[in-house]
């Protein structure tokens, strides 16, 4: 069951996407073992839904939008997301994921954040440093 802020960030990550010309769909045939997809040429996004993972489903998909909005779409046509993926566009998409989901909804904790969205711990360096950053702005 989705709560209430998850909806409002999932519309809100929905509107960054419509702004962009992004196209996201759910697909509900997924087995649970089929990764969310992001084709970068294509501006889409292919979100499952049912995939057993613990990460949650709003920092997958900030993911996926940050491979299209920030990466280097030289770098890959096509991306699966990994919450494991330590190095180049992966490690970019998982920060600007962070960035993202901070921007739209400030936490009051960074660990309050990581426990809300299963943000991987070895992330947690990287959302301290974008908390921090973003609560300077505030």
């Amino acid at each position: 069951m989705i709560d209430v802020i998850s909806d409002e960030v999932i519309s809100k990550l929905l509107t960054i996407a419509d702004s962009h010309n992004i196209i996201i769909r759910d697909n509900l045939n997924l087995t649970t073992g089929t990764p969310d997809v992001c084709f970068t040429y294509d501006k889409g996004i292919v979100m499952n839904p049912s995939w057993d993972i613990k990460v949650n489903y709003s920092f997958r998909l900030s993911h996926e939008l940050s491979h299209i909005l920030y990466g280097d779409h030289e770098a890959q046509a096509v991306y699966q997301f990994s919450e494991y993926g330590k190095r180049g566009e992966e490690l970019l998409a998982h920060r600007n994921a962070i960035k993202m989901l901070m921007s739209i909804e400030m936490p009051t904790t960074v660990n309050g954040f990581m426990e809300y969205y299963h943000v991987p711990s070895w992330l947690e360096h990287y959302a301290n440093e974008t908390f921090k950053s973003l609560s300077v702005v505030e």
